[in-house]
C-alpha cells in the first residue's frame, strides 16, 4: 500500500512524501477468510453477553475473595456503589488467620464457632476434596443488628491451588423463609391445640415488653368480639372491645383481673394465667375461659393468649356436680324416715375417731334407741302400718334430741349423737324419754327403749357405742316386763 503526502518544507519548496506499507497478511485474511469478520463479530458479541452475565452475578455480593491456598495470598473484591459490578478493594496475606480474627468480631455469637471451623484451612480443603463447593449460612453483626449472609467456597477447576470465596446477602430470603415456616408451625400447633382443648374463639400473640400483639386465629363464633388484627396494648384493647359482651355480673371481676401486672404475676407464680367468666354471645350467656402463658421463641419471650368456649363443659360439670351432690345426699339419707342413715353415721364416727387419735375429741354421748313392737305391728297390721309406726317413732326421737344428728342405723334402731347443748342437757332429755315411755305403756303408745353412754377417753367411738347398746337392751328388757305386768 503506497500513501503519498504533498507538503511545503521550511525553505518554501513543494515536496512529496511517499510511504510504502506491506499489506500482504491483511489482504490474505480479508480475501481468503472472509468469514473471519463474522467470527470476530460473534466473539465480540459473546464477550459482551458474558460481561453482562458477570455484572449480573456480581450484584448481591457483600464480598468476594480470590485466594491462593498454598501462599494464603488473597484479593478482596466488593460490589460497586451502584451494585452493577465488583471492584478490587485490597490484597493481603494470611487469609485464614485474618478470617478467624474477623469472625470473632463480626459474627453472631451463636454462629461464631461454626464459621471459625469453616475458616480453618485443613478443614476447608478436606471439605472441598469431598464436594465441589462448601456453603454455610450465618448471621453477621452489622451496626449491632444480625444479618443473614451466605458464604460459598469453590475451587478453580483449572487450578486447584485457588479458591473463590463469596459472601452474599440472604437476609431477606432467610427471614421470609423463617416467617413462612413459623406460620406453618403455628398452624400445625393450633390444629393440635384445638383438637385437645376444644374451640378457641380467638388466639393472640403478644410481646410482653411492648404490649404489641397480633391476631393468630379468630373464630366466626365471636363476631361480636371485634378486636383489631394487631395493636400496641392488648389488655386495653381487650377491655374496650369486650365491655359490651362480658356478662354484667362479671365485668368488675374480669376487668380488675385482666391487667398486664396481674397476668404476669400469675404466670410467674403458677406458669399460667386462667380466668373463667361469662360472655353474652348470640344473646345467650356462655362460659369462656381466657388463658395466657409465656413461651420462649428465637427472638424473645412471647405471651400467647387464648379465649376458649367452655360453655358445654362447664354446664356438664355443673349438672354432674348437682347429680353427685344429690347422690351423696341420697346415699346418706334414710329413704323411709328422711333422716341420716348408717352410712352417714359411719362418716361421723370416722371423724370422731380421728379427733380421738390426736387427743382433741369434744365431749359427746351416744344415745342408742330401739322401737319396741315393730314386728308385732308388721305381723298384725301390715308393713305399711309398720313403716308409719317407724316414722312416728322417728319424729318422737328427733323432737326430743332437736340439736343432735339422729341416724337410723337398723330396722328399728336409731342413734342420737349428742354434743354441745344436748350433751349438757343429757339428763333432762333422758328424763323426757322416760316420761314418754311411762305414758306410752299406759295408753298403748310407741315405746322406745334407750341406752346412754358418754365418751370417757375411750380408744374409739365403738367402745362408747357398745356401752350404750348394753344399756339399751337392759332398758328394753325392763320395759317389756313392765308391759307384761300392766297387761
Amino acid at each position: 500500500k503506497i500513501t503519498k503526502l504533498k507538503y511545503t518544507d521550511a525553505n518554501g519548496r513543494l515536496c512529496v512524501l511517499g510511504v510504502f506499507q506491506d499489506m500482504s497478511d491483511s489482504l490474505r485474511i480479508s480475501r481468503e477468510k472472509a468469514s473471519s469478520k463474522e467470527s470476530y463479530e460473534k466473539a465480540r458479541s459473546s464477550g459482551v453477553i458474558f460481561s453482562y452475565i458477570a455484572q449480573a452475578l456480581a450484584q448481591g455480593y457483600e464480598s468476594l475473595f480470590y485466594v491462593d491456598l498454598n501462599t494464603e495470598q488473597f484479593i478482596e473484591y466488593r460490589s460497586d456503589a451502584d451494585g452493577v459490578g465488583l471492584s478490587e478493594v485490597r490484597r493481603g496475606w494470611h487469609f485464614f488467620e485474618e478470617g478467624q480474627e474477623a469472625a470473632m468480631v463480626n459474627i453472631h455469637p451463636e454462629d461464631r464457632d461454626e464459621v471459625i471451623r469453616a475458616m480453618d484451612r485443613k478443614t476447608l480443603v478436606a471439605a472441598l476434596d469431598q464436594n465441589p463447593f462448601y456453603m454455610i449460612t450465618y448471621r453477621m453483626m452489622i451496626d449491632q443488628n444480625p444479618k443473614y449472609v451466605n458464604m460459598k467456597i469453590t475451587r478453580m477447576q483449572d487450578d486447584e491451588r485457588f479458591i473463590i470465596l463469596s459472601i452474599t446477602d440472604v437476609d431477606e430470603q432467610i427471614k421470609h423463609r423463617q416467617a413462612v415456616q413459623r406460620l406453618q408451625e403455628e398452624q400445625t400447633a393450633y390444629s393440635r391445640i384445638s383438637a385437645l382443648a376444644g374451640e378457641f374463639l380467638c388466639i393472640y400473640v403478644m410481646v410482653p415488653e411492648t404490649g404489641f400483639y397480633r391476631e393468630y386465629s379468630s373464630s366466626a363464633g365471636l363476631e361480636a368480639f371485634v378486636m383489631p388484627k394487631e395493636g400496641t396494648d392488648f389488655f386495653s384493647d381487650f377491655r374496650e372491645n369486650s365491655i359490651r359482651i362480658v356478662h354484667p355480673d362479671e365485668k368488675n371481676r374480669v376487668f380488675t383481673a385482666l391487667t398486664m401486672e396481674n397476668v404476669m404475676q400469675e404466670i410467674q407464680n403458677n406458669g399460667i394465667f386462667t380466668l373463667t367468666f361469662r360472655m353474652i354471645l348470640e344473646d345467650e350467656p356462655r362460659y369462656v375461659q381466657l388463658k395466657a402463658a409465656i413461651v420462649e421463641e428465637s427472638d424473645g419471650e412471647r405471651m400467647v393468649i387464648g379465649v376458649n368456649d367452655i360453655d358445654a363443659q362447664v354446664r356438664q360439670e355443673e349438672e354432674y356436680g348437682r347429680r353427685l351432690a344429690q347422690a351423696k345426699i341420697e346415699a346418706n339419707i334414710d329413704a323411709l324416715t328422711g333422716i341420716k342413715n348408717r352410712n352417714a353415721y359411719r362418716v361421723y364416727e370416722e371423724r370422731l375417731n380421728a379427733q380421738i387419735e390426736i387427743n382433741s375429741a369434744p365431749e359427746f354421748a351416744i344415745v342408742l334407741l330401739d322401737v319396741n313392737d315393730l314386728k308385732k305391728v308388721n305381723d298384725t297390721e301390715g308393713h305399711k302400718a309398720g313403716d308409719q309406726f317407724l316414722r312416728d317413732a322417728c319424729k318422737i326421737i328427733c323432737m326430743t334430741f332437736k340439736r343432735s344428728p339422729v341416724f337410723r342405723v337398723g330396722g328399728d334402731e336409731f342413734v342420737a349423737l349428742c354434743q354441745g347443748d344436748d350433751f349438757s342437757r343429757l339428763a333432762e332429755l333422758t328424763e323426757i324419754m322416760r316420761v314418754h315411755n311411762e305414758n306410752a305403756l299406759a295408753d298403748g303408745g310407741i315405746v322406745i327403749a334407750l341406752g346412754v353412754s358418754c365418751y370417757e377417753n375411750d380408744a374409739n367411738v365403738a367402745q362408747v357405742y357398745e356401752r350404750a347398746d348394753q344399756k339399751m337392751y337392759e332398758n328394753k328388757r325392763q320395759l317389756k316386763e313392765r308391759k307384761k305386768l300392766q297387761g
